[in-house]
């Protein structure tokens, strides 16, 4: 299974520090400009990371590039401790390094322990969904961070009339929000693909185990969440206009739900299966010169069931892998055209 895509939220915070400044004193502006120029190297380099995990990196295999926005927040931080007071006033400095020091402890470790949970989180709804409450968690504590470092920055620009002029958002500050509004719409809309999809998973675990009941159980429930989640989908308007995304995952759980009807012959072939090992374990318990006609009669009649439901499940499941592939194939081209479209690579 793919994983899913997942996003760890900073885009906006990194939007607010970028802007121009009416100068009207060299002092506090320039003061001002040493953290706004340091977020700015911060930002271009979560953009990059996050980049390449949106367009499917695995996060653990991005670990190199986790290592180096750590180090750049570290280089922030350790720049920033030098840079003196402005007339005695380090509440600006002060704020900006409790900023980044919040930031420095979630990529470290809340980020550490949401790679630890990526592969977990691919074999169950309910750990996906832990999974995206600790990245919720995590971006709260920086978002609460920030916002007293934004709040100190407009504090210390007006104590020393310098006046923040709202301008057009920078190129950074624009991919940046792209990032966040794609990554959150494809989430969504993974989250409703992912719920029926991780069924289907376990379903073809309990066929390959012979495990009748998980299956009889798994096949319902794959139906009945493939089925929810077509209804949600109808809520969910396109992104922007580009309605492909739903297309395509509307397509995946439209093909899940016939598979699960479908899936009764695997039922079948697994009874007959287990039936036909009981025959001829009974039979092959017995030694030949007492075998009768009846245990014949039952053996042959076992090995034609189990042969007839093998050639349907064989005929069956051709089909199904076919049409599976097809719409899983689609999805996955679908959600890399999306990115390709609507966040590019940086």
């Amino acid at each position: 299974m793919k994983k899913l895509s997942f996003v760890f939220v900073f885009f906006n915070l990194f939007t607010t520090v970028t802007i121009s400044l009416a100068q009207s004193s060299a002092g506090p502006v320039e003061h001002m400009n040493q953290f706004t120029s340091r977020e700015e190297v911060l930002s271009k380099n979560y953009l990059s990371y996050m980049s390449e995990i949106a367009h499917g990196s695995k996060a653990r295999k991005m670990e190199k590039r986790r290592t180096e926005l750590i180090t750049s927040i570290k280089k922030a931080l350790n720049e920033s401790g030098r840079i003196k007071p402005h007339n005695g006033d380090a509440t600006l400095r002060d704020a900006f390094r409790n900023y980044w020091s919040v930031l420095l402890s979630v990529i470290n470790e809340d980020y550490a322990k949401i790679i630890d949970m990526e592969e977990v989180a691919e074999r169950s709804y309910d750990a996906m969904e832990a999974y995206l409450l600790i990245q919720e968690k995590a971006e709260e504590k920086i978002n609460n961070a920030f916002n007293n470092a934004v709040d100190t920055y407009n504090v210390f620009a007006a104590n020393n009339n310098v006046t923040i002029v709202e301008g057009k958002s920078s190129k950074l500050s624009k991919r940046l929000n792209q990032l966040g509004q794609a990554n959150s719409y494809v989430n969504k809309i993974y989250l409703i693909f992912f719920k029926s999809t991780v069924q289907e998973q376990l379903a073809f675990e309990a066929i390959n185990t012979n495990n009748i009941n998980s299956l009889e159980q798994l096949k319902g429930t794959m139906a009945k969440y493939a089925e929810q989640g077509l209804i949600q989908l109808d809520s969910i308007k396109p992104y922007k206009g580009d309605g492909s995304l739903i297309t395509a995952c509307r397509k995946v759980l439209e093909f899940q739900k016939a598979e699960a009807v479908s899936m009764s012959v695997y039922s079948d072939f697994l009874i007959k299966k287990e039936d036909f090992e009981k025959t001829k374990k009974a039979f092959e318990s017995k030694p030949a010169a007492k075998r009768t006609q009846a245990d014949v009669d039952a053996f042959n009649k076992a090995v034609a069931e189990q042969n007839k439901a093998g050639i349907a499940y064989n005929k069956v499941n051709n089909d199904l892998s076919k049409r599976r592939e097809n719409v899983m194939s689609n999805w996955d081209i679908t959600k890399k055209r999306f990115y390709t479209a609507h966040f590019p690579k940086a």
